[in-house]
This record gives structure tokens, C-alpha cells and sequence, in this order.
């Protein structure tokens, strides 16, 4: 597993909130590399300043949350440190506010000269890598969830009925029993609607919540199939409707709800 520098990840306090929700839930994930040494910085600033802009497009009903995260390892180096992630109940939620008109209610007062110092120290030590845009489809969650386990998915062709069936109907109690037990403390499933082409590496992800680094990876397939035998003791295990493309473990670093 390819380590990466701590850097900063903004997500939209986890793809594990979806189970309670009546409404649509929508996820834009921005993903950004930071520059060198710049990673303590950039997150200071995220923190100070950032921090309070999320809170004020969430008090506004724009947004639901907001988070951001680091990438602490994947096994497919994306160009990418940082990650962005804001939940919403409709896509047109992630346009409503002007960010400065945001920043200016955040901190009343503040001096055109600092606002655009503050902003320009942003940008100038980040850069943009892509935009994704996610619907949520289920999840459960329960407790601290500091560490996400993300593991971007490939339906088979013709089969992403079969695979969203099977992650609802088998593969979520199998996590609801690693989430009684201890393992992990959150689970969810959703599917890229945006951007999306015929020739994209992935088009589901699904998120595996922990309170610590140490068991990120601590459940083996032997544990997988020794749950799935105690609530499936009459079934075989179905054949994998989808291809795993990537998995990335992200650390928690500022969040707004």
C-alpha cells in the first residue's frame, strides 16, 4: 500500500449518513493537491477560516455538511492529497451562496484588502485536481468515524442492478455485524452520477468508517465469510457483480455540521 503525505481531504462528513434520511442526499467531492510543505498551512487555514464559511452555508440551508479529510494511504496515487465534500439534498444546493458574500458574514467587518489576502493564500498554495458528484443510496452509522476506508467500485456491464442488490441485501448486514461488534463504526454506498462516461474507471464507492488507523485493515476475508455463513447459512456467496478499481484510507481533519 503506497503511503502518501497527511495531506487535506474535504468530505462531506461521510458517505455514512445516508440511512435515516427521507430526502435525496448528493455529495460534491473536490479533490486538490496541495503544494509541498504547505500541508499545516493549508489546513490552518481551512480550520480559522474555511471552517466558518461551512458553517454559515449550512446555517443558510444550502448545504447539510461540509468536511474535509487527508489521504493517509491508497493503492493508486490519484495526484490528488486533499478532499473537499459537501452534502446536499439537491445538486443546485452546491450554488445557491456566494462564498464571499459567506465570508464577509462570518467575519464582520473584515477589510477588503485582508479578505482577498486571506482568499489569494488559499489558491496560491493548492490546486485543483477534479470534481465528482455523488447520490448517496445507503448507509449506517453509528459513533465516531475519524477514519474512512473508500473503496472506488466498477459495476460489471449490464450488471449495476445486481451490484447495488447485492451490496443492500448481503454485503450491508455482513457490515451492520462488524459495526455491533466493534469493527467499525459506519458503512454506505454511492453511485458517481457525475462526471460520467461510458469509458470511467468507477462509478460506485463504498465507505467503511473506523475510529482508528489500526483497524482500517484489520477484518480479513475469513471474517467476511464467517459472518456471512452465521446470516446466510443456506446460501452460497454470490459471484462479485463489480471490479474493485481502488481503495484509499481518509483521516478526518475539519468538519461542520
Amino acid at each position: 500500500m503506497k503511503k502518501l503525505l497527511l495531506m487535506l481531504v474535504v468530505f462531506v462528513y461521510g458517505f455514512t449518513q445516508v440511512q435515516a434520511q427521507t430526502k435525496p442526499v448528493y455529495y460534491l467531492v473536490s479533490y486538490y493537491k496541495t503544494d509541498r510543505d504547505k500541508t499545516e498551512e493549508y489546513l490552518n487555514l481551512m480550520k480559522n477560516y474555511a471552517s466558518k464559511i461551512w458553517k454559515e452555508k449550512i446555517k443558510a440551508g444550502d448545504v447539510t455538511s461540509y468536511s474535509l479529510y487527508s489521504v493517509v494511504s491508497s493503492s493508486d496515487d490519484g495526484g490528488y492529497n486533499v478532499i473537499s465534500v459537501q452534502a446536499g439534498n439537491s445538486i443546485n444546493d452546491f450554488t445557491k451562496s456566494n462564498t464571499m458574500d459567506l465570508f464577509k458574514k462570518a467575519m464582520p467587518g473584515i477589510d477588503e484588502k485582508t479578505l482577498t489576502a486571506i482568499t489569494k493564500s488559499f489558491t496560491s498554495i493548492r490546486t485543483s485536481v477534479k470534481y465528482e458528484i455523488y447520490k448517496g443510496i445507503d448507509g449506517i452509522a453509528s459513533g465516531n468515524q475519524p477514519y474512512h476506508e473508500m473503496n472506488f467500485m466498477k459495476a460489471n456491464e449490464g450488471q449495476e442492478s445486481e451490484y447495488v442488490r447485492q451490496e443492500k441485501e448481503i454485503y450491508k448486514p455482513i457490515h451492520q455485524e462488524f459495526i455491533k461488534n466493534g469493527n467499525r463504526t459506519g458503512w454506505g454506498l454511492s453511485q458517481l452520477i457525475s462526471p460520467l462516461a461510458d469509458g470511467s474507471k468507477y462509478n460506485y464507492v463504498t465507505s467503511n468508517a473506523f475510529t482508528d488507523w489500526d483497524k482500517s485493515y484489520s477484518i480479513t476475508v475469513d471474517d467476511y465469510n464467517k459472518i456471512f455463513n452465521k446470516l446466510f447459512p443456506k446460501a452460497a456467496l454470490p459471484v462479485a457483480a463489480r471490479k474493485m478499481v481502488k481503495t484509499e484510507v481518509w483521516k478526518l481533519e475539519v468538519s461542520a455540521n
